[in-house]
């Protein structure tokens, strides 16, 4: 099976010229910033500074990531419930069975986007807004523009049992997003260009294949006009893509995810997934760990600062992993780095936020 690797061109490495952490000589980040990495492993939610892990106390897992003014505020689970964390200062959130997924701030504000047993939700300040609570539905994204709309991304299930992408407004003000004909999706993150007042946001579609069946594939969404992302191969052995990040730098467009394959029946490490992203319409694929059954890894979020790239996500392999495990990971201008102090035979990174 043939794959067509993009190439990129690669700036020098750049490292932490002022760090005093023994831990962190030779980490590879970004002079004069500071970057957020959040995610989890064996010992829990966590969130890493430069590659060094901080717990976050009492998490299972950990969702997003961003700072203002020196805090660090994140969202997660705890056990059963949706949280967040402010620091390391937890703060759980009302509903059963809870996730959060995504976490913005607005001045004093704080909100989180998730779901619970009976829909999808938001909550401001801890106070919960159901935005669905009859159906199958999940909220994955959140965004405050700068007039203080609150948008929320993720999909529900409509009366034909299709699943369809959406975006909900100030509430319950819910849009759909377009999909291909007799198709489905998902929206997992959302990002703002405030200059030219456009929302994008970014996740799949799913549509019938002649070769593959229900077929994946990567999209992005200007307001409501869908970007289908380019395969960037004709190789029938490509089973779909996905993406789960979206970031803005310029005039250019960056998302982060992934291609699936389908493996070789008589090579088990030729199918799975393995990392990748767009700028604009341009894919370009990532370096991963060892060939495994599934795959070499998988990209989940992506920003971009002075001119550089950095992705987040797992590839397998790992300082602590043997070769079939799948460890959190960072990649600056395609160069892949595993996370320092992972725990445990499993670690996955899901957000970034630089400073």
């Amino acid at each position: 099976m043939k794959r067509f690797q993009i190439v990129l061109v690669v700036l020098p490495l750049l490292y932490w010229a002022g760090c005093e952490d023994d831990e962190n000589e030779g980490n590879p980040v970004i002079p004069g910033r500071t970057i957020y990495i959040v995610g989890s492993d064996a010992g829990g939610a966590c969130y890493w500074v430069n590659g060094s892990r901080v717990e976050l106390p009492g998490g299972d897992w950990a969702t997003d990531i961003v700072v203002v003014d020196g805090d660090v505020y994140t969202s997660g689970t705890c056990g059963e419930t949706a949280c967040y964390w402010i620091n390391q200062t937890r703060y759980e959130l009302p509903g059963d069975w809870g996730e959060g997924e995504a976490i913005a701030v607005d001045g004093d504000d704080v909100y989180v986007a998730g779901w619970l047993d009976n829909g999808s939700c938001y909550w401001k300040n801890g106070q919960k807004t159901n935005l669905t609570t009859n159906g199958e539905s999940q909220a994955f994204a959140i965004g405050i523009r700068n007039n203080g709309d609150v948008f929320v991304g993720g999909y529900y299930l409509n009366n034909h049992h299709y699943v369809i992408p959406c975006y909900w407004k100030n509430g319950n003000n819910r849009s759909n997003l377009p999909v291909p004909t007799h198709g489905d999706g998902e929206v997992y993150d959302i990002t703002f260009d405030e200059a030219g007042n456009m929302r994008y946001y970014a996740g799949y579609t799913m549509k019938p294949d002649p070769l593959t069946g229900y077929a994946p594939k990567a999209a992005r969404w200007r307001h409501t006009v869908r970007t289908d992302l380019p395969d960037g191969t004709s190789d029938i052995s490509l089973y779909g893509t996905g993406s789960y990040g979206i970031t803005i730098d310029g005039e250019d467009i960056y998302v982060a995810g992934y291609t699936d394959w389908i493996g070789d029946y008589y090579d088990d490490n030729t199918g799975g997934t393995f990392p990748r992203y767009w700028k604009n319409n341009t894919p370009h694929d990532l370096e991963g760990g060892p060939n495994t059954i599934f795959g070499t890894g998988q990209a989940n979020d992506i920003r971009v600062a002075d001119g550089i790239v950095v992705v987040v996500g797992i590839a397998t392999g790992g300082p602590n992993n043997d070769d079939s495990g799948e460890s959190a990971c960072y990649w600056l201008n395609g160069d892949l780095n595993y996370l320092e102090d992972v725990r445990g035979e499993w670690s996955e990174a899901k957000g970034v936020f630089i400073d």
